[in-house]
This record gives C-alpha cells, structure tokens and sequence, in this order.
C-alpha cells in the first residue's frame, strides 16, 4: 500500500512540475490545485518536497522551477548526442533560410522538440523544447514515419491514418515530406528525418515558416535544403558516437573518447 501511494506521489510531483513548466511564470497554490485538479494541501505538501529539492522555487507564495529542472533538462540534451552534433548544421540551414528550424527526437513512439534556433523576422513559432510534436502532422513526424520498419510502427500509440501513409511513397522517393497547414493554418514546413549509423531512426529536422514567406513553389528547394541538412546531422552523429545502436544517440563513453582527443567535433 505504502508503494503505490509513493508511486502515487511521484506522479502527481510531476503533473506540478508539468504545469509549471507549461505556464512559464510563477502560479500560486490555488491556481496549481485547480489547473491539476488536486486539494490545495496536497499540492502545498509536494511543492514543499519540491522546493526542498531545488526543483521549485518559492517566490513570495508564487511558484516556479528550480535549477535542478534545469540540471535534468540539460542531462537528456547531453545523452541525446545528436543535438551537439546537428547544432552547426541547424544554425547554417536557420542562416540560409532565415527561417525557424527545428530538431526533434523520436523516443519510443513519441516525438519530441529537441531544439530550436528561431527566424529573425518578427512572426516566429510557439513551439517549446521538451513538448511533444505530432508524428502525424508535422513534416518532420511523416519523414519520420515513413522510414520506420513494421516492427517500430507497433511502438506508436495509435495507427498512422490512412492519408498520412498514403504519402509514404513521394516522402521516399523526395527524401522530404511537407507539412501544407495541417498541423497549424498559416504555416508551411518541410521536414527530414535523421538515422544513427546502423540506419535506424533518431529523429528529424523541419524549416517552418508562413506561408506568405514559404511558397509552394519554394517546397523543392527548401526540401532538398533540409534533406541534405539531416544527412549531414547523421553523418555527424556517426562520427561523434560511433558506438550508438537504435534510438536515440546516447554519449556516455563516447563523450569520454572525444574528451581524450581521439574525435573532435563542434559543439
């Protein structure tokens, strides 16, 4: 009984600690305990722990996350090796494009922003780091999709609707797939999926912009920009961790290896 309320406890900890994070601004108790649906003294409890932890911060009775979200956050951004490796080749698409370019990352079925470098022009994305990313609607989730093999496809939550693998065919044989306003009106993004060296996928990389910026007649060029963009990431990946098998790329060892100066590489 003691273990499923700890259990219990842990999950709630983080519906708090999702919430924050989601808001971005300090909440007091009530507005917490109404948004997660939870009675104000328990809530008041676990952000106690919490504050005890550094994984929140009181400030005057309004709460915020602490630097030991930031310590976790940064921790998966360094196991996920290929986001240092894709770094210089997202910011040379972000400056070739002068558009916001995305990196996602595919763990078990989900899909994740895992970086983000933002256009100069003032109408810019609402997307966030660490939010999930649609494997269905987004371009970067279809290139994805339409690389993985019938084993991985169970991983997925639900079944890929009958349109989006109906683009299978031209996603493969484009190298690129296009998002044309279905995940968000107003916007069009084309999008790449990235492979580890044993050609399983990582994740993928997307230029997004309006499309009054992004003209269909642009989709080719953009598309072939960011299919060689992702190429060039999965190329860095295997150099830098050339020890990485499925998934996502996970440093460890690999790192140390760099470190003693056996690989060099960009951050």
């Amino acid at each position: 009984m003691m273990e499923g309320n700890g259990i219990r406890v842990i999950s709630r900890a983080f519906s708090l600690l999702v919430h924050l994070a989601q808001e971005r601004r300090p909440l007091g108790i009530s507005e917490i305990a109404e948004a997660v649906s939870l009675p104000k003294a328990t809530v008041y409890r676990i952000l106690d722990s919490l504050e005890s932890e550094r994984a929140v911060m009181n400030r005057g009775g309004e709460y915020e996350l602490g630097p030991v979200c930031l310590m976790l956050a940064d921790a998966y951004r360094s196991q996920t090796g290929f986001s240092e490796a894709a770094r210089p080749h997202l910011r040379a698409l972000r400056d070739e494009t002068k558009e916001t370019v995305h990196l996602f990352a595919y763990e078990r079925g989900e899909f994740y922003y895992l970086d983000k470098l933002e256009s100069p022009y003032q109408v810019r994305m609402h997307s966030r780091i660490g939010a999930k990313a649609s494997l269905f609607r987004l371009s970067a989730g279809k290139a994805l999709l339409a690389r993985l093999a019938t084993a991985e496809m169970k991983e997925l939550p639900e079944p890929v609707p009958e349109d989006v693998a109906a683009e299978f065919p031209e996603i493969l044989s484009r190298g690129f797939a296009v998002d044309d306003e279905q995940n968000e009106r107003g916007l069009r993004c084309v999008g790449a999926a990235v492979f580890d060296k044993s050609g399983r996928a990582l994740g993928a990389v997307s230029v997004s912009a309006p499309v009054y910026r992004f003209s269909p007649e642009m989709v080719d060029s953009y598309g072939l920009l960011v299919k060689r963009t992702a190429e060039a990431i999965s190329e860095s990946a295997a150099f830098l961790f050339p020890a990485a098998s499925g998934g996502v790329v996970r440093a460890g060892k690999s790192k140390e290896r760099i470190s003693s100066g056996s690989a060099s590489g960009e951050e």
